[in-house]
């Protein structure tokens, strides 16, 4: 497997999330004090630390490239974005799993340009795993150890269909009722698993199929998407052969979505 240069951006990315990730591991499993924001959900200090070093990494070394990050977005439904390249941050996806003592939560960064991402980094601190995208590369996960693997690794083609849900997001509604009427159709295997390693285990080849109409943002999905896209995954608004994009205007808020191999396309997307 021939390396990727360190200059190059998705390294630079990643030399980042590296270095986040270790500002967020001394909280881990620690007596973090929680605090609610105004939409409900957890954060904590290990959030705020992260996201302020990755912001002022950005703005270092690509000072012209705007950065909106979970943290420092208040009001997300009447937030006007004017950009036609900038950066999706989420410092610390899945904060209940964190808060929880669980190792399934992410260091999620990417680069927008005309609405899709083309860059980005998915690191998963307490695993030690990093997965990287980008539109000219591919995909590509780094171990423990540092070694390149290219995605999808896994092959897939003789299982039933496996669909990866939250685990602490629980199906409801559209959700439930799409699982209802998919396990009626075929065989299906479910895996429940925290943040963006949903994207991350179909990018592998380990899972097959996500789904979520639930509230999502877009610095939940950004990161994850190029790095399924990347392994040659579609990632789609709901039912149809149309790509999930961040458009600039007013809002952060993604419309329901599906990520899938590309093998299911026919079977599941208009």
């Amino acid at each position: 497997m021939k390396s990727i240069p360190p200059e190059h951006t998705v390294m630079k990315l990643a030399d980042i999330a590296y270095a986040a990730g270790g500002l967020i591991m001394p909280y881990f499993r620690q007596n973090t004090e929680i605090q609610q924001k105004d939409d409900g959900s957890p954060v904590t200090l290990a959030d705020r630390e992260a996201e302020k070093f990755i912001i002022s990494e950005l703005s270092r070394g690509w000072p012209d490239i705007p950065a909106i990050g979970e943290e420092n977005v208040y009001n997300t439904n009447n937030y006007t974005n004017s950009y036609n390249i900038f950066w999706l941050i989420d410092p610390l996806d899945g904060t209940r799993e964190f808060v929880n003592g669980r190792d399934e939560f992410t260091v999620n960064i990417a680069l927008i340009e005309n609405s899709l991402p083309v860059t980005g980094v998915v690191y998963a601190p307490a695993k030690e795993l990093m997965y990287i995208g980008d539109s000219l590369l591919g995909s590509y996960k780094i171990d423990s150890e540092g070694k390149l693997h290219k995605l999808p690794a896994i092959n897939s083609a003789d299982r039933p269909i496996t669909v990866v849900i939250s685990r602490s997001h629980p199906s409801l509604g559209q959700e439930e009722s799409y699982l209802d009427e998919l396990q009626k159709n075929m065989p299906v295997e479910i895996i429940k698993m925290g943040s963006s390693l949903k994207f991350c285990a179909i990018a592998e080849g380990a899972a097959d199929f996500y789904f979520r109409a639930g509230t999502t943002m877009y610095w939940d999905s950004a990161a994850g998407h190029i790095v399924a896209k990347g392994a040659d995954a579609l990632v789609t608004e709901w039912g149809m052969k149309k790509e999930l994009t961040y458009r600039d205007g007013k809002g952060l808020v993604n419309p329901a979505f599906m990520v899938l191999r590309s093998k299911w396309a026919d079977i599941l997307l208009k």
